[in-house]
């Protein structure tokens, strides 16, 4: 179950919804579709496209393990992904 946004922890919701907006950006710029960014190469499916839009938008925290699928798929570094936010 994908983790909620916490409202009582300082800054996460402004947080997450910078790492959405990152996410995005990187895949309209690779012009993969939420669905796509949610397979992996041979279409096995990790994540919905609803989780997808819940994490571009902010909605939802990824989890490291997310994130690292995320980046993967987009062809970046986990690090790049996250970096100066």
């Amino acid at each position: 179950m994908p983790a909620r946004v916490h409202p009582d922890v300082p800054g996460e919701a402004r947080l997450a919804k910078k790492v959405g907006a990152r996410i995005r950006a990187l895949r309209k710029k690779k012009k993969l579709t939420m669905a796509e960014l949610g397979t992996d190469r041979r279409g096995q499916v990790y994540f919905e496209k609803q989780y997808v839009w819940k994490m571009e938008t902010g909605r939802v925290t990824p989890s490291l393990a997310a994130l690292s699928h995320i980046a993967k798929r987009l062809g970046v570094r986990l690090a790049a992904l996250l970096r100066d936010l």
